[in-house]
């Protein structure tokens, strides 16, 4: 992945990445007088719904005339599986074959095509869960970077609202990380692990062992038992799973079959379709969640309603409201822009853009948040039918990463 300088400098030297004629003769690959043509990219086994979030925020802005004028011309999604080189290949076809001007929204851990959009100068906006979204002018994720390939500080809030949830203290308190054995398992337990330190945890496991889908499921014995006896032979207090919905599954399962009686933790089990896999399991979302209507959140209630508008009966996900905001940032860098639309432009008006959702997402700035995500999160519990807030929404200091 080349970095923000180093991309800054070929464009100054070489011009490389030259915008794509657009269909019909316009300057501008998918923009022309009255339209804006975008899709997405997502692993949609496990990021389904995203399109659909993305299709209701874009609606709002279509009712409303477009922006200066340009309706929003949403193809869609392309699927890459959760692999590395359909990812690369989908990516090349948005561009080449559907001739899009940006594509939106982007949620994958496998983002093998970031670079091709920076080379051609094609924005894209998305969930930062990624290393693609990390040093790339191109990139834009409404939650910053949140997986760099070098991380120097991590998000303090999962750490804070697990120690919250035990009564306000750490102290004495140990934890376990565990994540995936691909670029994003590679940082994310390294970011986790200093989240846990830095709330006053002794982290005494923080690996990335297992593999990731689309891989055969592992048998997650071993990987169990480690954590068992991570703790000079016994358990630890705190486990935190960091690991697609598959492997949380798996391995929140295996602990509990072998006994543990700690406190488990998730970042994706959050979905009313899962409620009752994830019984007493504290999940860390990285937004406010949808319960907080109950408490007055009007700016949730006002995307729930937007949502129903499309789709009255979808399920709401983190992958819904991930598509939500993915079009809701791009829509803002489009209007700050202004009606004089072409690729760079766009991308020198991106680069330098704030971007928040009051009470709902933490708010980040550009070009910082090309290596750092945001800060802000809650933390829910399920009952096996419904959810519950038990750390409200809240944004925390970020950490420095050491060791």
């Amino acid at each position: 992945m080349m970095t923000a300088a180093a991309v800054a400098l070929a464009f100054a030297i070489s011009g490389a990445g030259a915008s794509a004629p657009a269909a019909g003769g316009g300057s501008t690959r998918g923009v022309t007088d009255d339209s804006i043509k975008v899709g997405g990219l997502l692993q949609n086994a496990f990021f389904m719904g995203a399109d659909v979030g993305a299709e209701a925020r874009f609606k709002i802005e279509n009712d409303k005339g477009g922006v200066f004028g340009r309706q929003i011309d949403f193809i869609g999604v392309r699927d890459d599986g959760g692999d590395n080189a359909q990812d690369a290949a989908e990516g090349r076809a948005l561009v080449q074959e559907d001739e899009v001007f940006a594509v939106v929204p982007v949620i994958t851990p496998a983002l093998s095509a970031g670079d091709f959009f920076l080379q051609n100068k094609t924005p894209f906006f998305g969930w930062g869960i990624a290393a693609g979204f990390c040093d790339n002018p191109a990139g834009f994720g409404f939650s910053g970077c949140l997986t760099p390939p070098d991380p120097k500080v991590a998000g303090g809030a999962w750490g804070e609202m697990i120690k919250q949830a035990l009564g306000g203290s750490a102290r004495g308190k140990t934890a376990a990380v565990i994540s995936e054995d691909n670029d994003s398992g590679e940082v994310g337990h390294k970011v986790i692990a200093a989240s846990a330190k830095a709330a006053g945890f002794r982290v005494v496991y923080s690996k990335n062992p297992v593999p990731p889908p689309p891989a055969a499921a592992p048998d997650p014995t071993p990987f169990a038992n480690d954590i068992l006896t991570s703790n000079r032979g016994e358990a630890p207090d705190v486990v935190f799973v960091v690991t697609s919905f598959s492997n949380v599954t798996l391995l929140q399962n295996k602990l509990l079959e072998l006994g543990y009686d700690g406190v488990l933790t998730n970042a994706v089990g959050y979905d009313p379709r899962i409620a009752s896999q994830f019984v007493g399991s504290s999940v860390y979302i990285q937004f406010n969640a949808y319960e907080s209507v109950d408490e007055g959140n009007t700016n949730m209630q006002e995307i729930i309603d937007n949502i129903r508008a499309v789709d009255a009966d979808i399920p709401l996900t983190q992958p819904l409201l991930s598509g939500y905001l993915s079009a809701d940032i791009f829509v803002k860098a489009l209007k700050a822009t202004g009606k004089n639309l072409t690729a760079e432009r766009f991308l020198a008006t991106a680069n330098k853009m704030k971007y928040s959702y009051k009470d709902v997402t933490s708010p980040i700035k550009y070009p910082r948040a090309h290596s750092l995500g945001g800060q802000c999160g809650t933390l829910v519990e399920s009952d096996g039918a419904n959810y519950t807030i038990r750390v409200p929404y809240k944004c925390y200091k970020p950490v420095k990463i050491t060791g």
